[in-house]
């Protein structure tokens, strides 16, 4: 007979089997804004979503998101987006939205789970970087609390205006520079604009600017074609022999829409920073005209270059610019750590006119490179890379009716072996025909061991058709890990090519599952024959 006490065990495993289990909940809070800085009073939005990681079950629950926004933010609503299931409302600035949370058993959440803020950020023009802390409460415990918060960023300009083009006193060019150097330092982002279009004649140099996080505004749209004037022009024909905008900060500067012409040395420098400060030194000219009218229609030149790239720790990114007419190169990059060049007219203006600059369209003698766009008209070569580059990515297809060669390492003419190993070998084409039952352009080609040539490595030949208007790239490109000698290869292009020049390039890999790093230049053209 079984005793009482031998039961009990048994017992007692059935009354845990027989317990419920306790509800709980697993979701976190995100909040992401509309833009990462804005100008003073403007519109912006926080969109807010309360997520569930995956694969797991939730019970149902009430929740509440509490979101505070910076004091001086008007306008504010929070309409209850995708389905309108958060019940929102508003004190002060302050928002709190309640919502009922169904059951889920994945971490696709239905809609209710996600809405927005939509507010205007304080008017001041002092500026502002806010980080608030969101919140997410349950009415059941969620087994996470520590992701219940969120942060709530809001970053606003401080602005400064250039009310008057005079050269010096309260408003001018050259006061709003002095003062965006002695407020900006990092902490809030800065701004300066133009109170409308105007003509700026410096008559000495401008101060060099030191700011960080500085965008000096031209005020053209975002993206605006390079066909459109630039009507905030910075003229230095009355500076003497000076540069223009002189960059020499280690937090970041932004030059956007202005036209930089007639400055008897560079337009634009990106120079170490005096004293000298350790960091990286952030440049990035977008949208401008330098070296031209502010229609981009006659030539305005610098006496030296259009942008004067300086410091080995540099890192650059000169984008949707028109850069010609300029007395030497357009773009040089003497010293630097990276630069990124692409979607720029380098030696042509509006309608793609020629306003060649004086010697090459760029010149690279020092650090990282990768240039792309439209380079044409320029005196000696499109692009042109000297001995202490290191590596330089060239997409030629904008490259054309440049005075030397379009593309040109060693400022020595044609070089398809460098010796020194720093230019992929260019293939040499041997021979090119049509094969009609195939529908296929067959091209047979090597790729010399010549040029001290890197082992373990990548290179890829890529095939270019010859136009008035640049390189037109072929589908075709073949991967190549050579042996140490000569690497014959056939590659093959869907179509009739024949009658037409073809050219190949060869780029380099360091990694196999890395970015391109050099390129060769352009190999003799060859005529596809029938």
């Amino acid at each position: 007979m079984t005793s009482a006490r031998a039961r009990l065990p048994l017992l007692f495993v059935v009354l845990l089997i027989a317990l419920p289990a306790t509800a709980s909940v697993d979701y976190y809070l995100s909040v992401t804004p509309s833009a990462f800085v804005v100008d003073p009073g403007a519109a912006m939005r926080e969109s807010v979503s309360v997520n569930s990681p995956c694969c797991r079950t939730n019970d149902p629950t009430d929740a509440v998101v509490t979101i505070p926004l910076p004091a001086g933010s008007t306008n504010i609503t929070a309409p209850g987006q995708f389905g309108g299931a958060w019940n929102c409302d508003v004190a002060g600035t302050t928002v709190t939205c309640r919502t009922h949370l169904a059951a889920t058993s994945s971490s696709f959440l239905p809609s209710s789970s996600l809405f927005v803020v939509d507010f205007n950020v304080p008017s001041s023009t002092d500026g502002l970087r806010y980080v608030g802390k969101a919140t997410l409460t349950t009415t059941v415990p969620d087994d996470t609390p520590s992701n219940n918060n969120a942060d709530v960023q809001v970053n606003v300009n401080h602005l400064f205006t250039v009310t008057n083009a005079d050269d010096f006193g309260a408003g001018s060019l050259r006061d709003t520079m002095a003062r965006a150097n002695e407020s900006c330092d990092g902490r809030i982002s800065c701004k300066m604009v133009f109170a409308g279009p105007m003509r700026i004649e410096p008559r000495s140099s401008l101060p060099a600017i030191s700011a960080c996080g500085l965008t000096i505004d031209g005020g053209v749209a975002t993206g605006a074609s390079l066909d459109l004037e630039r009507p905030v022009e910075i003229v230095g024909s009355k500076a003497g022999f000076v540069n223009g905008l002189e960059v020499r900060s280690v937090c970041g500067v932004t030059l956007y829409g202005l036209t930089i012409n007639g400055f008897g040395a560079n337009g634009v420098v990106l120079g170490a920073p005096t004293p000298h400060r350790s960091g990286q030194e952030y440049l990035t000219v977008e949208g401008c005209f330098i070296g031209t009218d502010t229609k981009a229609l006659e030539a305005r030149p610098n006496g030296l270059r259009g942008i004067s790239i300086e410091s080995p720790d540099a890192v650059a990114v000169v984008t949707n610019s028109t850069i010609s007419g300029n007395q030497r190169s357009g773009i040089a990059i003497w010293f630097a750590y990276t630069v990124n060049i692409y979607g720029c007219r380098i030696g042509l203006g509006r309608g793609l006119r020629p306003l060649g600059n004086g010697a090459s369209g760029v010149f690279v003698n020092g650090g990282n490179a990768f240039v792309g766009g439209q380079i044409a008209y320029n005196h000696d070569f499109g692009v042109a890379v000297g001995r202490d580059a290191y590596h330089v990515n060239t997409e030629p297809e904008g490259l054309f009716a440049n005075g030397v060669l379009d593309l040109d390492w060693g400022l020595d003419g044609p070089t398809y072996n460098d010796p020194t190993g720093r230019m992929p070998p260019a293939p040499a084409l041997i021979d090119a025909s049509y094969d009609p039952v195939k529908n296929k352009t067959i091209v047979h080609g090597v790729l010399p061991a010549a040029g001290g040539r890197r082992v373990s490595t990548l290179f890829v030949v890529r095939l270019f058709e010859v136009t008035a208007h640049g390189y037109v790239l072929l589908d075709s490109q073949t991967n190549l890990f050579p042996p140490a000698g000569d690497l014959p290869f056939t590659m093959s292009e869907t179509g009739d090519l024949r009658g037409r020049p073809i050219v190949g390039q060869t780029g380099f890999y360091e990694f196999p599952d890395g970015p391109m790093i050099d390129t060769s230049e352009l190999s003799a053209a060859l005529v596809v024959h029938p």
